[in-house]
């Protein structure tokens, strides 16, 4: 599905003038008026999965989104209908209600844009079907299968964010399969008993800005995760990302019995095959906070975190300069590392430093 918003104006539109009004430098177009008329398709560097189209009916512009853009595509949209609704409209958006783009487009719209989204997917994977991508940024079309899912430990019965999250990760690493011609998608939605997701167990993280988000299992994913444990053993290649997940089963005990030493093993596997982000993280937590079978080892966990590509390592390895984990304390060693992870908007970094 798209998610749209239409726009009446009899100005003439100009994608130089509002990508300067806008102020976003990343903006790609990938489709023009001289290959389609009237059309504009454009993207985000190293943030966007699928496209923004603009399409002009008369005086009434399109703007759509495709509903499985990313997290930050989807808190980007109020920008692009405020931005385009004073470039053709003299004024800021305001809904009928008298809300402006940012009260109409919030935390709460992108949830039931989301959850919506995966329902339909998982209507058409429950009878078979491929679920496409609408405005995909690579040719032919793309799409998703319960086959695909189910390589990464997910399930039809898995919790929307789980869905939606390895659906993204697939998209990033270019890992989903085209077609070359679409097939038509169709169901009966009274006549599908649409899998449901009841949760065994529940973890806690935290994004880059400091909210807290929660992953939630099925069993049906601990079943998935742990068939593919026993494939990983027999040679069967995995990657680290879902490696990662099976650590995290046995360090929380999610359908099975907390085993530290396994969860560390698995660490150490997801690292081993590729995974520079999560499973570094959760070692070096593991070894900060003493709970590996042998207690607290903050040189161990120095050495995961500095496998991480992720902020919240960064911050970690500024504070072992800062304590003088393994050495001496290095505060400027430390800045520097704080400064890294603060560049990127880490919430701890930017308050060790005073940061806004």
């Amino acid at each position: 599905m798209l998610q749209q918003i239409a726009i009446t104006s009899n100005l003439t539109f100009d994608f130089k003038e509002f990508t300067e009004l806008l102020g976003e430098k990343n903006l790609v177009l990938a489709i023009s008026p001289e290959e389609v008329p009237n059309a504009w398709g454009f993207y985000r560097e190293k943030c966007s999965a699928t496209l923004f189209t603009l399409e002009q009916e008369g005086e009434t512009f399109h703007l759509s989104m495709d509903s499985m853009a990313t997290y930050d595509d989807y808190t980007f949209f109020p920008y692009l209908v405020d931005t385009l609704h004073t470039l053709l409209c003299d004024r800021p958006y305001t809904s009928e209600e008298g809300k402006s783009a940012f009260q109409t487009f919030d935390e709460e719209w992108i949830s039931e844009c989301i959850s919506e989204e995966v329902a339909l997917l998982k209507c058409l994977l429950s009878v078979g079907q491929k679920y496409y991508f609408e405005l995909p940024i690579s040719d032919g079309f793309p799409y998703i299968t319960e086959n695909l899912l189910n390589q990464y430990g997910v399930t039809l019965h898995s919790s929307t964010p789980r869905i939606y999250g390895y659906i993204q990760y697939l998209l990033k690493h270019h890992m989903v399969p085209s077609d070359e011609e679409r097939e038509e998608m169709s169901y009966e939605e009274d006549y599908i008993d649409v899998p449901q997701h009841e949760s065994i167990g529940t973890v806690v993280s935290w994004q880059t800005d400091g909210s807290e988000t929660t992953e939630s299992y099925a069993m049906e994913d601990v079943e998935r995760l742990l068939a593919i444990a026993r494939d990983y053993e027999v040679g069967k290649k995995v990657p680290g990302v879902v490696l990662n997940d099976i650590g995290t089963l046995f360090e929380h005990g999610l359908g099975i019995s907390q085993e530290i030493s396994e969860a560390i093993r698995w660490y150490n596997e997801a690292i081993r095959q590729g995974d520079r982000y999560y499973a570094p993280t959760n070692l070096g937590d593991i070894y900060r906070q003493g709970k590996a079978p042998e207690g607290k080892d903050l040189t161990l966990a120095l050495a995961a975190y500095r496998q991480s590509e992720d902020p919240y390592a960064w911050f970690r390895i500024g504070q072992s300069y800062e304590e003088g984990w393994v050495e001496a304390p290095d505060l400027e060693k430390a800045m520097e590392w704080y400064h890294k992870a603060a560049k990127v908007g880490h919430h701890m970094a930017k308050k060790r430093l005073n940061l806004k």
